[in-house]
């Protein structure tokens, strides 16, 4: 049985010496045009152990102080507040495959990439905890950071809890599940874990300084409490299903207004508790415990995908031996949060990311 300590115990030793839309998708997002190019024309967005040893195992031990899940509305003050240096955006261009269909056709496709204030691509000693963060139906990695060179209301959110400290500082790389050999976005999201696995992570982390020493299934593994997933509609369809399939290689997960499609759309409202189950039974048989994952995630209180999501995590929490709910993930691994007032739009997910960031990572 893997545990988390293993994986806490294994990074540290690697680490020493460093400084530190398509059929089935009835969550159809609204387009959005606040695409400011700089920092004064972004459009504030609306609230709509591993030696053997004779001596018994220690108790595991929190791998950091966490703060505290409770939700609280985003300080919209970060919009407007000036700081002294901002992270800056770049594109990252890499060839996939159809993973799942086969064939031997290559296709290129790209992600957009937050890079913090400081990041030096000559220092390879720093390290930086990652997110892979996916968008939803009809969109793009732009929805999230605009454009390479540009400024968004995501990036200036991320400057800013990175600024006050509330967050160590952070890679985060915008992906796709659209390709051009499949037209079923459902299909795409669901097996959109095959293409970051086999042609995103590897390459991706071996271009930027993320915690993983090296990009083999061994050493992506040791790195997974560095890594995080995340997406916004479809794109949190897309992160349930890589929670259920990848959970040796990512801890942190963050699905947002969206339900885990396993047992086809929408099922987290019409089927909770055998979606519930279905996860219980995907991390017990990837051997895995409660001790080796977190999920913080939450809706708009009136958001289209609310029905579904809400009743999938309340049938979570009863769960309690595999989704153990919590105010602080230092006491479990599950938190939902609700945004009072927010829609299935930016707004809701700047106020989950808001709220949710600074409690990954190990």
């Amino acid at each position: 049985m893997k545990k988390r300590i293993l994986y806490a115990v294994l990074a540290a030793l690697l680490l020493t010496g460093c400084s530190n839309g398509g059929s089935g998708d009835t969550h159809e997002d609204s387009q959005s045009t606040d695409d400011g190019s700089a920092l004064g024309s972004i459009t504030v967005p609306s609230e709509t152990e591993t030696q053997e040893s004779s001596e018994p195992d220690p108790e595991p031990e929190n791998k950091r102080i966490y703060p505290d899940n409770a939700y609280k509305p985003l300080d919209r003050s970060l919009f407007t507040d000036d700081i002294e240096e901002s992270g800056t955006v770049v594109k990252f261009n890499y060839d996939t495959v159809d993973n799942v269909g086969g064939g031997d056709t290559v296709y290129q496709k790209y992600a957009l990439v937050y890079l913090p204030a400081g990041y030096d691509e000559n220092d390879t000693e720093t390290r930086y905890n990652v997110m892979y963060l996916m968008h939803g139906g009809s969109d793009s990695p732009a929805w999230f950071l605009t454009g390479e060179g540009k400024a968004s209301p995501l990036s200036r959110l991320l400057d800013h809890l990175i600024a006050s400290g509330e967050m160590e500082p952070l890679i985060l790389c915008a992906v796709s599940y659209y390709t051009e050999y499949r037209s079923d976005d459902t299909q795409n999201c669901i097996n959109f874990h095959h293409e970051l696995m086999n042609d995103i992570i590897p390459v991706f982390e071996s271009k930027f300084h993320t915690y993983a020493e090296d990009v083999t299934p061994e050493g992506i593994a040791a790195s997974r409490l560095h890594r995080a997933f995340g997406g916004f509609s479809m794109g949190a369809v897309t992160t349930w299903a890589t929670f259920e399939n990848r959970l040796d290689s990512i801890a942190y997960y963050m699905p947002i207004s969206g339900d885990c499609w396993a047992l086809g759309g929408t099922a987290g409202g019409s089927k909770p508790m055998l979606t519930a189950e279905h996860l219980a039974d995907a991390i017990t048989k990837s051997g895995f415990t409660a001790e080796d994952f977190y999920i913080y995630t939450g809706c708009g209180e009136n958001d289209m995908a609310r029905p579904n999501l809400e009743p999938q995590a309340e049938a979570m929490k009863q769960l309690s031996d595999t989704f153990i709910y919590c105010d602080n993930f230092s006491d479990g691994n599950f938190y939902f949060c609700l945004h009072e007032g927010g829609g299935h739009d930016r707004g809701t997910v700047l106020n989950v990311m808001y709220n949710g960031l600074p409690k990954m990572f190990g």
